[in-house]
């Protein structure tokens, strides 16, 4: 039953791998086709240009989050943990999301723990946790919503939560949403992400001994919960 269930899992890996690289190789295909024949008269073709230079981005995201899922999995990426200030780490991620997040009016909360609140991880890896999930909260979220991001201690151990008052996942897509591309919408990556952020996501917080849960309901938002150990000891805080 086991390696019933493992063929199934690489069969439905290729055949979504194959889906998410002919979607872009046939769109760029013909829109170079179509300036080549003169379907595309000179003045559109900028326009389109565009739209293949997309295209070949998307491309090279794909890849990218394939390589990197696929190293990750394998053991093949060294962890460099670190003692770092995690509120400081959150910060920095909400400056580099400021555009979205003010292009759609949203309100953002800090509900942080005592400064410095120090852990020990990879702080590479992990700004790539939180940056992938305050994305998607922002995707999900409507004009006027709200983004909070929460750390607190807990026995030696940081629980980190980033929560959104966007769209919800349905019940039924919730055991499913760490896995590879699998997206809520049934419409694969639509061109804005490759459906493997949080399977990587999920990926670096177990190589760091640690996992993520996420808890939702339709209509009210998501709260996506992960936890990371704090620096050993007092004397090493930065």
């Amino acid at each position: 039953d086991e390696l019933k269930n493992m063929e199934e899992q690489r069969k439905g890996f290729v055949a979504n791998v194959s889906h998410e690289l002919r979607s872009p190789i046939t769109s760029i295909a013909g829109y170079l086709q179509g300036m080549l024949d003169g379907t595309i008269p000179p003045q559109d073709q900028r326009k389109y240009m565009q739209v293949v230079y997309d295209e070949t981005q998307r491309l090279t995201r794909l890849i990218r989050d394939l390589l990197d899922l696929s190293r990750i999995e394998s053991g093949n990426v060294p962890m460099n943990p670190v003692d770092f200030n995690i509120n400081e780490l959150m910060r920095r991620v909400l400056i580099k999301y400021e555009g979205r997040i003010e292009e759609k009016n949203m309100e953002v909360e800090a509900d942080f723990a005592g400064e410095p609140c120090t852990v020990h991880a990879d702080v590479d890896r992990i700004e790539q946790v939180v940056s992938n999930l305050v994305d998607n909260a922002i995707k999900f979220c409507g004009q006027y919503g709200k983004l909070t991001l929460r750390t607190k201690v807990e026995k030696g151990t940081c629980i980190v939560s980033v929560i959104d008052d966007g769209a919800g996942i349905d019940e039924k897509d919730l055991p499913h949403v760490f896995d590879r591309f699998y997206t809520v919408d049934k419409a694969h990556t639509s061109g804005k992400g490759t459906g493997l952020g949080l399977s990587i996501v999920k990926q670096i917080l177990l190589q760091h001994g640690h996992d993520i849960t996420v808890v939702s309901t339709q209509g009210q938002g998501t709260n996506f919960t992960f936890s990371l150990d704090m620096a050993a000891a007092a004397g090493t805080k930065k």
